[in-house]
């Protein structure tokens, strides 16, 4: 027995109420002597047992009542009557949709189907064994999790049927907010008695760090809700113990000019304890097949490949990598879009220019953005310059620009500001590097303005290494920002290499800005904030020579083109998403309540309609479920924009968990742990479930009024 609301339980004390009562209202008897009184004491002591007894009948029954209530406020659950086939309860199933829950299933279970289908055969069963009246609730929990239904229903039919259209090429298991969308589904539960049962295959990728010990807190939360839920970690498993992947794919530029060469550089990655041979690998563009490499790789080993294609053709290009050979294929395949551009064009504020070559602010960033054309190749830039004095700007040079770099900027002129504050909020790009020149009040009280600015963060001051000191380096680690994800590979050259003796103290701005590189004394040397459809990015150091060797580097002419060409296509789609996230992209006002057409890998479309959010104006499609180039075309016209997505492939590795592992989560968090559908039933029949009492104690509370009242009127008619 136990109690959703033990504490009302105190509320029975009120019993004592009609008791003491009782016990005040008791009389003294007085004795008359009457000569004839004899002859009525044998009526007298029959009449007097009888009224003891309805008066004692009577205080019971009131002493009854406020133990009652406060049994039927504090809900009672018996826990045994689900063995009887008599107790209801509530539900929730945490189903892994996840990418690994594609690979095949055990042949002992579902030959020839996925692991995924296996589990949702699972789930209708088990749904079909619940007592009538019970509710399920099923939390997807791929990538971000979320409810399969708005709320728990008690028509058990119908969620078999809603899960086979819910699509599985999820992110990797959110274990934590997974746990937290179950709790939340609980707290709606119609019934006393609770189960969450977590259906997935477990794989390491999703699950080692919790069986190593890490925290849980939304598991240790959900176990200590009352009444305690019933939680069973359920396992349903692959044979599959072999695959090949491609780990990533990075591109050399997100921007190209026409007949330029484009780079790929592909990581292919064998899983498994097999070596393979002579893998094929086909480079595609724009859907066609352009060559094919082979690759062999050790066990567990990988190998890189390195393409190149260029475009002859102004729009949007699809460049795509597939491998072939195992019979895991679903991410055998790495998509992305390439922009193919006539030119780029970049405004360069210097704002301290000098007379001696590479003297100036923005001397460096000319030569990194337009190499070709500074040495006279005939190779064609993509990025055109037009480089201008701070002090003689006006506000035609920013007209047809779609990114402005300033260099060792003092400060801007009101009007000035006010147009680059313009620019940027329409979509344009801004890139700030640093300089001695650099008015650090007008920068925190006019540029930053409390992070309602252009400028990204606060200045606390300028730092530096002294001579005797070792030069601040980059801070070496997995990038993830766009313009820095090339850097990745030590190929791209070693950021390491360049030394920083001065720099800005910035004070990021939490959630408003992002880094993109840090340096080694734990400060940031570039970061990057949103501002209206546009993006600035701030550098903490000079463009040129004389804060540090950074433009001494060979990496920096990749290293700016990046930057340069992440800003001016931030209004634009990326070059690649992952699976389960959305199209989102921006519109001009005028395109408000336009459609668009969207035609997926399979020849599939559906229409898409622009909508207003505040004061912006997008369209935005459903969640992607499935990976490849994607084609959207506004209605009424022959532009057809380019999209791609990807699988995380962070469960690619389709290792498992130990089952002694699962099971130690299990035990850890008072858990039950089954790994066959009989396994789970055989379990699910051996434990009780609580039904709640409150309906029935209900009736007798009112059963218990309405007997106080007859007897009372029965006492007071003598």
């Amino acid at each position: 027995m136990g109690f959703l609301h033990g504490i009302l339980l105190f509320g029975a004390a009120a019993f004592l109420i009609p008791l003491i009562i009782h016990l005040l209202n008791k009389r003294k008897v007085v004795t008359v002597r009457w000569g004839a009184m004899h002859l009525l004491h044998e009526v007298i002591r029959q009449r007097k047992r009888k009224m003891k007894i309805e008066q004692l009948l009577l205080l019971m029954i009131r002493i009854a009542i406020p133990i009652v209530l406060a049994l039927c406020l504090a809900r009672p659950v018996l826990t045994a009557l689900r063995s009887l086939g008599l107790g209801s309860s509530s539900l929730v199933v945490m189903l892994d949709d996840s990418f690994s829950m594609r690979a095949p299933a055990a042949q002992t279970t579902l030959p020839g189907g996925t692991v995924l289908e296996q589990a949702r055969q699972d789930v209708q069963n088990i749904l079909t064994d619940l007592p009538s009246g019970s509710s399920a609730q099923v939390i997807l929990s791929g990538g971000s999790p979320r409810k399969l239904m708005d709320k728990a229903t008690t028509s058990l039919d119908l969620v078999p049927k809603q899960l086979s259209d819910v699509p599985s090429m999820s992110g990797p298991l959110a274990a934590n907010d997974a746990f937290q969308a179950a709790t939340s589904a609980l707290k709606d539960a119609p019934n006393a008695a609770r189960e969450v049962v977590i259906i997935s295959d477990f794989q390491e990728a999703d699950w080692k760090a919790i069986a190593d010990g890490a925290a849980l807190p939304a598991l240790e939360n959900l176990s200590k809700q009352e009444p305690k839920p019933q939680i069973t970690f359920y396992r349903v498993g692959s044979d599959l113990a072999e695959n090949l992947s491609i780990a990533s794919a990075d591109v050399s530029a997100l921007v190209a000019a026409e007949s330029q060469p484009i780079g790929m550089r592909v990581r292919i990655k064998n899983h498994g304890k097999r070596p393979w041979q002579d893998i094929p690998v086909q480079l595609e563009a724009d859907g066609a097949r352009l060559r094919t490499a082979r690759v062999s790789l050790a066990p567990e080993g990988e190998a890189m490949l390195s393409f190149t294609h260029a475009f002859n053709k102004v729009g949007d290009h699809s460049l795509s990598v597939r491998i072939e050979g195992d019979s895991f294929a679903d991410d055998n395949a790495f998509h992305s879009i390439v922009q193919v551009r006539n030119q780029l064009n970049v405004l360069l504020i210097d704002g301290k220019p000098g007379n001696e070559p590479l003297s100036g602010a923005t001397d460096f960033l000319d030569i990194a953005l337009e190499p070709h054309t500074v040495a006279a190749a005939s190779l064609k830039d993509l990025i055109r310059t037009k480089k201008i004095d701070v002090r003689k700007i006006r506000n035609e040079d920013l007209r047809q620009q779609e990114v402005i770099i300033m260099a060792d900027v003092q400060r801007l002129q009101g009007h000035t500001q006010n147009d680059i504050d313009k620019f940027v909020k329409e979509g344009g790009g801004l890139l700030i590097f640093a300089g001695p020149e650099c008015d650090l009040d007008w920068y925190n009280r006019e540029f930053f303005r409390k992070g309602e600015g252009l400028y990204p963060a606060a200045i606390k001051g300028q730092a530096r290494a002294d001579a005797d000191e070792p030069a601040a380096r980059i801070l070496m680690q997995r990038f993830t920002h766009p313009s820095a994800l090339y850097f990745n590979d030590a190929r791209a050259g070693r950021l390491q290499d360049a030394e920083f003796r001065h720099w800005f103290e910035f004070v990021p701005q939490g959630d408003q800005t992002q880094r993109i590189f840090n340096l080694d004394r734990n400060v940031p040397l570039m970061i990057e904030k949103k501002y209206g459809r546009g993006r600035v990015i701030a550098s903490a150091t000079t463009a040129n020579a004389e804060w540090s060797n950074l433009p001494l580097q060979p990496f920096f002419v990749p290293l700016m083109q990046r930057l340069t060409t992440y800003l001016a296509t931030v209004g634009s789609a990326p070059a690649w998403q992952l699976v389960g996230s959305t199209i989102r992209l921006p519109l001009d006002k005028a395109e408000l309540g336009s459609e668009f057409t969207l035609r997926d890998p399979t020849g599939q479309t559906q229409t898409l309609k622009s909508v207003k959010e505040g004061d912006s104006v997008f369209v935005q499609s459903p969640a992607i479920s499935q990976p490849g180039i994607y084609q959207l075309q506004k209605t009424g016209t022959e532009k057809v924009s380019l999209l791609a997505f990807n699988i995380d492939g962070t469960e690619s590795n389709l290792k498992a968990l130990p089952v002694a592992d699962i099971q130690k989560i299990a035990q850890r968090h008072d858990a039950a742990y089954a790994d066959t559908l009989p396994s789970y039933q055989a379990l699910d029949r051996t434990r009780r479930h609580g039904s709640e009492l409150w309906q029935p104690l209900l009736i007798a509370l009112l059963m218990l009024l309405f007997a106080e009242v007859l007897l009372q009127q029965h006492i007071a008619r003598g």
